[in-house]
């Protein structure tokens, strides 16, 4: 009961306002000055559901403690989108309740689970780029899962004008590679993935953010690194062990060096008892047996599988 309390006053607060927005917020970062700061990533925390709003409200708790020792400005929030659990409006008033209790600057790419229309009102633009102090951010919109080629000549455009800066890094909520092994859909050798890694990699982007799995995932393509966060209060249907937990990162930049560190939030006590402890536990029984997948493919395909990529036969194409 006593971790449910912080939900109380949170559904009562009066939320940012709209024109709390991305154009407001970067004009706040114009008079940030000097080469040494830190900024926070984070993303799905889909407002909306009591699970979510918990979980969400714990770690901006976290977040908001971030400075409390004053030796590393803390200069914005940077989300990699889904602010919401389904898109609707009353979701949006919930995120903007969530908004209003953030110290800093907060900054939003869209995610596949908000309305592009409600976006546009409560949030902004759905894609830009802005600077901050040394540092050169570009925002894409890949809710719908991939970039057209339009996006990618906006994006070379802007990679060519990031490279009057220390630091490039880029944000949109979907990653161009598949953070967690065991899905039914490979995302990896997508074309447009390969060439948006590709261009990052040529223009020398330092880091790539991004969310969608909930989970956290880090991986280096090209001399560039990818961050998946996606804990940012969601329910985690990932093991904890493969990155599946609450979480958020926090980016330090010191002249020309970059950093991270991953902030591990426990869930809540009720949400442990009523969903986290069973996750892991069905997890753990899956592992004796199957593949490891809850939402997964039947595991007697796993031995016929195995068997067919030792069989010469098979590769020589004399069997079906």
């Amino acid at each position: 009961m006593y971790s449910l309390l912080p939900l109380i006053p949170f559904y009562f607060i009066k939320g940012a306002s709209k024109e709390d927005n991305n154009a407001v917020n970067i004009k706040k970062l114009e008079n940030n000055k000097g080469m040494y700061f830190s900024f926070i990533v984070t993303g799905d925390n889909h407002s909306g559901l009591i699970f979510n709003d918990s979980s969400a409200l714990k770690e901006v708790w976290h977040m908001n403690r971030e400075d409390r020792f004053r030796k590393v400005p803390i200069d914005l929030v940077l989300s990699v989108g889904d602010v919401t659990l389904n898109g609707g409006r009353g979701h949006f008033e919930t995120f903007k309740k969530l908004q209003k209790i953030i110290k800093w600057p907060f900054i939003t790419a869209i995610g596949n689970h908000d309305d592009r229309d409600l976006f546009g009102e409560y949030c902004g633009e759905k894609e830009f780029t802005f600077v901050n102090r040394n540092s050169f951010f570009i925002v894409l919109d890949n809710e719908a899962g991939k970039l057209t080629d339009d996006q990618f000549a906006w994006f070379e455009d802007k990679l060519k004008e990031g490279k009057n800066y220390q630091h490039i890094f880029v944000a949109m909520h979907k990653p161009p590679f598949d953070p967690y092994q065991q899905e039914w859909y490979n995302m990896d050798n997508a074309p447009w993935a390969y060439r948006f890694r590709k261009m990052c990699g040529a223009y020398g982007v330092d880091m790539v953010f991004t969310g969608h799995k909930h989970m956290f995932k880090h991986e280096v393509f090209d001399g560039v690194e990818h961050i998946v966060t996606g804990g940012g209060g969601m329910l985690i249907d990932i093991p904890g062990s493969g990155g599946g937990y609450l979480h958020y990162v926090r980016v330090l930049v010191n002249n020309e060096y970059v950093t991270y560190e991953v902030r591990k939030i426990s869930p809540p006590l009720w949400e442990c008892f009523l969903y986290y402890s069973w996750k892991e536990a069905v997890y753990m029984v899956r592992n004796f047996y199957g593949t490891g997948y809850i939402f997964g493919r039947n595991s007697a395909i796993l031995p016929i599988r195995e068997k067919r990529v030792n069989d010469k036969e098979f590769w020589m194409g004399k069997t079906a």
